[in-house]
């Protein structure tokens, strides 16, 4: 079912994608459904203010840098996350400049003005927790919208918050009629939030001359320096009133606004231990038959049961050891440098440390609530180890010597393949078989080789065998298969490991030790061409076994039980043991098979009274075995005292590992929480039950106080964490243990609002600050602030007296000074409505709030600002159709890190979308290829095809990216990648894989559409005879021919609905006309006026010019006749 949904289109994008195909104008995005019919919860208080409920998500909130806690909206138009659950005010009045990252109070606004609902309008609201991918279709929409809006295509919501204000009136509710309706919707995946705002279409009409000192606000601010205004904050107040209205210029949609609330994408601890805890429902059985750890880590290296074990990349600094069971689960115990036990944990399946160290710091190591932790340890229980109970030891070394279950101790020299034990209980069996060799040419035999046999509920039998090859090595077999043994990085230098199904085998030198499934163990040393082998068992089979190693029953008297159930007595001759021995041979086929040397059934050994009775042998031989009778007899029977001293080692050695398995360090007796008031003392007792014990603090706490005898002293001073360890140490065995108690501390102003059941987590530290309950007059986290009526901001430029409040509205405004609305006589148009069908062109009628009430417009984008939208002439961005072709590109990529495919389509989706331009739409094809394995730094290469898709938008940079500069950004994209650290597995598909870097040759391009076809994919729909134009800058514009010298001839244009229409304007002597003005005509009466007018002025320079002339004619004879007269005769 949840794949048919996950093909299901959002209602909300068809009708929003129906409404930008079939309508010329882009309608506003639906709200969501919403009221009784949808489920939602009805809130409204008939008063001027009112806030919500609470809403507290269990996974926190992702707001800026900080997860918060709880949140609550009011009438106002906001959701605010306060900094406790006493800190609750409705906030009227928003900042007249917007967020400025200085804003003290956290809070997300989709229409933050001061509202009033005494007397209509009410709010609806809704919370969505899909913590488990429970299928809801409202949050699926919601993330499709995300994905969409964001190219966050991994986006998965894990709480969702929807919120509507239905016909909220503005303050005051008395004095208008119109009303807003609208939506917010707070959608989290835990480490990522997003804002949807919602309007609406027609929906928000307030009267905007009400508020005109006091404009709205959208958008948020997170306390913490984090903020986004809406990007109607720099427009006139008209069209802040109106978001409605606002056409998203990024997303091409009208009415819709979409905020990323989260500054950085951080880890959500509380959510990954929530899903990791539904997982473990199951489970809630299991491991009741737990092992429990080893008191000390000295303990712990000789119960063979337990490995040691690295898993200090997981950043535990400390000693671990482990155990792994098929039936009982799995254990690992953590121990500090003096050996001392700091805790243990279960784990699922024998190799799963990842798995179960990850939830165990989501619920507690890296979580803030305690009470997460409250959770994990019901589902995985500390394990301590008051329960711990060291595997029953027994040993067979020399020339055989047996060390019994009960502890008796004898001597058995018989020839031949013997049962050792046979042990079950109700849920497994066991078996162990040796097989003897005369020991040289001494009467005597010892141990050449060992087969054990391991069976249980959960698993098939399995067979060990330890084979004794020359030159003290050991030949292991697995089901008659041989062994090989990998260097064992986690254990001591030189060591080896083999792992397999229900048993794990250490190969350290010449000692092989087995552990099957965490229940029994088997050590086997090489030495001296001898073998020697101890083994423990669980007391699960106590009263449970048979064969040499006696019948286990916490009484060595009656372990010497043959197969017939009679039994020896412990002091039996040696003659008569090594009778009872012989009852124990096997015959038939042995684990061990069929023997390849020659055996003499009539094979008697040498007595130990015997070889102290032979006068012959060299008593030197036993100079260094201080009376031990296992060295005697091995030196005498051998005559080797070298064999001799080796036993005798072994016995030692033996009997050292009983003693140590056995000593446990000193109990710490006392309160594992302390709590207290800062700055007050608190004395708390610590004692043990061991003797000369000395306690000490592994830390050097200035707070803490802690004498040898126990008593301590803390006195919080602040709340800087130091851990507390109080370690307690026996002087007798130098063995340690440490208890760490929580420590609560309460900050509060009372010590009587203390809460210490409701308490966070300081820091990763164990120091936890306990809640506060604040009583009537006291607010915030710790209830340290005295309400006052100034804890919420006046009315603008009102200012506020402490302890009495605002002063009166300014003088043209009436209320009380918090709440202030214009005189009766601003509201003269409270009551107007539009005329029918006033604005052309599908234009929104509204009341302009003049002082004449006059209606006014609100246009389509083509149309120039007149008054009822008839005369257009804009440019506009042209309707993309659906069928516009993808740019495709393909890649061709590579990686060393065994990436899934889920987390190569994030991380492709991740880099495409984060490209200078932001045109990536999404990954159509993600798959392997195979091609020849090329090792890169020790790893192999996985190579994958990725055929991404890129969407083409008008906007001229938009198609010149994808099809001229996309292939070497997207080969610059993955050049530069940081090495990653060491990621950790998480629900969600991860989006930091490093591939190897790319040439151009690796990035091909699959389509691509050039301008000349991309113009048959835009559409100028609006009005009639617009061109679409392209240029590189602007890319495709939807233009007027008025805006393109349409009209000739100085015409004036106009772009009426029948199209453009020119305006002719005579000039000079010139008429023009024509539909564009392309004709000129003269006009004849100018025509004769200039052409008369020209002639007479000819006529005058004629004139002008025969004057002149005759004037100098004259002159000129004149002087002539003078010149004449005055020369002598």
């Amino acid at each position: 079912m949840r794949g048919v949904h996950q093909r299901r289109v959002p209602w909300v994008f068809l009708s929003c994608l129906c409404s930008c195909l079939l309508w010329p104008e882009v309608l506003g995005v639906p709200l969501f459904p919403y009221g009784p019919q949808a489920g939602d919860w009805q809130f409204v208080r008939r008063t001027v203010d009112f806030t919500s409920p609470l809403f507290k998500p269990q996974i926190g909130f992702p707001l800026g840098s900080s997860l918060r806690d709880c949140l609550y909206f009011t009438d106002n138009g906001q959701i605010i996350f306060p900094e406790s659950e006493y800190q609750i005010f409705s906030y009227s009045n928003p900042p007249l400049r917007g967020f400025t990252g200085q804003d003290p109070v956290a809070l997300v606004a989709p229409f933050w003005d001061d509202a009033d609902f005494s007397r209509q309008g009410t709010t609806f609201y809704q919370e969505y927790e899909t913590l488990y991918d429970e299928y809801n279709q409202l949050v699926w929409e919601v993330e499709y919208w995300i994905k969409m809006l964001t190219n966050t295509w991994n986006y998965k919501a894990r709480w969702t918050l929807k919120v509507t204000w239905v016909h909220a009136p503005a303050y005051p509710a008395q004095k208008t009629l119109r009303t807003n309706t609208y939506q917010a919707i707070l959608s989290t995946d835990g480490s990522r939030s997003y804002a949807l705002f919602l309007y609406q279409s027609g929906g928000m009409q307030w009267d905007v001359t009400q508020h005109l000192g006091n404009p709205v606000v959208m958008g948020f601010s997170s306390g913490d320096g984090y903020f986004k205004n809406s990007q109607l904050t720099l427009q006139p107040v008209w069209e802040k009133y109106r978001p409605d209205q606002f056409l998203d210029p990024t997303s091409g949609l009208r009415g819709l606004q979409i905020y990323k609330l989260h500054k950085e994408d951080k880890p959500n601890y509380r959510l990954w231990c929530l899903r990791w805890l539904k997982r473990q429902s199951h489970w809630s059985g299991w491991g009741w038959n737990q092992v429990s750890c080893p008191c000390s880590w000295q303990q712990g290296l000789w119960d063979l049961r337990f490995q040691p074990i690295n898993i200090g990349w997981w950043g535990i600094v400390n000693r671990q050891l482990c155990s792994f069971s098929s039936w009982r689960g799995s254990v690992c115990c953590s121990y500090g440098p003096w050996g001392e036990l700091l805790e243990g944990w279960r784990l699922q399946s024998p190799w799963q440390f990842d798995q179960e160290l990850e939830p165990q710091n989501w619920c507690c190591r890296f979580n803030d609530k305690p009470s997460f932790c409250a959770l994990y340890e019901l589902m995985r229980p500390r394990i301590g180890c008051s329960g711990y109970q060291p595997p029953r030891p027994a040993w067979m070394f020399g020339d055989p010597h047996i060390t019994t279950l009960d502890g008796a101790n004898y001597t058995f020299n018989g020839l031949g393949d013997f049962l050792l034990v046979r042990a079950q209980d109700r849920n497994s069996s066991f078996q162990l078989q040796g097989r003897t060799a005369q020991t040289l040419s001494a009467r005597a035999t010892n141990f050449i080789a060992f087969a054990a046999e391991y069976s249980s509920s959960s698993l098939d039998p399995i067979t060990v065998q330890w084979l004794l090859e020359p030159n003290d090595t050991i030949q292991v077999l697995l089901n008659n298969q041989t062994v090989t043994f990998e260097t064992n990085h986690a254990g001591a230098e030189g060591q080896e490991m083999f792992n397999t199904s229900g048993v794990i085998m250490i190969r350290n030198g010449s000692t092989v030790s087995a552990s099957f499934d965490g229940a029994v163990t088997i050590s086997v040393i090489a030495l001296a061409q001898i073998l020697h082998a101890s083994c423990g068992l669980p007391k699960e089979y106590q009263n449970h076994t048979e064969g040499l190693m006696g019948f286990w029953n916490g009484n060595p008297d009656d372990d010497f039980r043959m197969p017939n159930g009679s039994t020896l007595s412990p002091r039996s001759s040696e003659e008569t043991l090594f009778q009872y021995g012989m009852t124990w041979e096997i015959n038939g086929t042995s684990l061990l098979g069929k023997r390849n040397d020659h055996v003499s059934y009539n094979f008697t050994p040498v007595f130990l009274s015997q070889l102290r009775g032979n006068k012959s042998l060299n008593k030197s031989l036993t100079s260094r075995c201080n009376g031990d009778e296992q060295c005697i007899y091995d030196a005498l029977a051998t005559e080797n005292a070298n064999l001799g001293e080796h036993t005798m080692r072994l016995f030692r050695s033996y009997q050292q590992m009983n003693a140590t398995l056995n000593q446990y360090p000193p109990s710490i007796k006392g309160p594992d929480v302390v709590k207290t008031y800062m700055g007050q003392a608190s004395l708390v007792n610590y004692t043990s039950s061991s003797e000369n014990v000395t306690f000490t603090l592994r830390h050097n706490c200035t707070d803490f106080k802690l004498s040898e005898n126990g008593t301590l002293l803390w006195t919080p001073q602040s709340l800087k964490p130091c851990p507390l360890e109080i370690l307690a140490r026996s002087a007798k065995d130098d063995l340690s243990s440490v208890l760490k108690p929580r420590m609560v501390v309460c900050t509060c102003q009372a010590e009587s609002q203390c809460l210490y059941n409701q308490n966070d987590r300081v820091g990763n530290s164990s120091l936890e600050m306990a809640g506060c309950k604040c009583d009537g007059n006291t607010f915030g986290r710790y209830c340290n602030h005295s309400k006052d009526p100034c804890d919420e901001p006046c009315f603008p430029n009102v200012k506020c007296i402490s302890g009495k409040g605002c002063e009166a509205c300014p003088t043209t405004l009436t209320g009380d000074g918090r709440h202030c609305a214009p005189l009766n006589s601003f509201f003269n148009c409270w009551n107007k409505t539009c005329p029918e069908n006033y604005c052309y062109n599908q234009g929104r009628c509204y009341i302009s709030q003049s002082l004449t009430c006059e209606p006014a417009c609100t246009c389509p984008p083509a149309f120039m600002e007149d008054s009822r939208c008839f005369l257009a002439g804009k440019n506009f961005t042209p309707t993309i159709l659906p069928e516009l072709p993808p740019r495709l590109i393909q890649l061709l990529l590579s990686e060393k890190e065994n990436a899934s495919q889920a987390d190569v389509n994030a991380t492709v989706a991740y880099r495409l979308g984060n490209l200078d331009v932001r045109a990536f739409l999404r990954n159509r094809q993600v798959e392997r290829v195979e091609l020849p394995a090329i090792p890169a730094s020790g790893n192999f290469l996985q190579y994958w095809k990725v055929i991404s898709e890129f969407q083409y938008r008008p906007g001229g940079p938009v198609i010149d990216f994808l099809n001229t500069r996309l292939l070497d950004a997207v080969v610059e994209a993955f050049l530069s990648q940081a090495s990653q650290r060491r990621w950790k597995r998480s629900e969600e598909p991860r989006n930091n894989v490093v591939f190897q870097p790319i040439s151009r040759r690796d990035v091909l391009s699959v389509m691509a559409v050039n301008v000349s076809t991309l113009k048959n994919y835009f559409q100028c729909n609006g009005y009639k005879d617009y061109n679409l134009v392209f240029s590189p800058e602007r890319g495709f514009t939807c233009v007027s021919p008025c805006s393109r010298g349409y009209c000739e001839n100085g015409g004036q244009c106009q772009h009426l609905p029948e199209g453009p229409q020119c305006s002719c304007v005579p000039f000079s002597i010139y008429t023009p006309w024509g539909q564009r003005c392309e004709h000129l005509s003269m006009k004849l009466g100018a025509f004769f006026g200039i052409l008369f007018g020209a002639l007479g002025a000819l006529l005058l320079m004629g004139v002008a010019l025969f004057v002149f002339l005759h004037f100098r004619y004259f002159s000129g004879t004149h002087y002539s006749g003078l010149k004449a007269e005055a020369l002598p005769h």
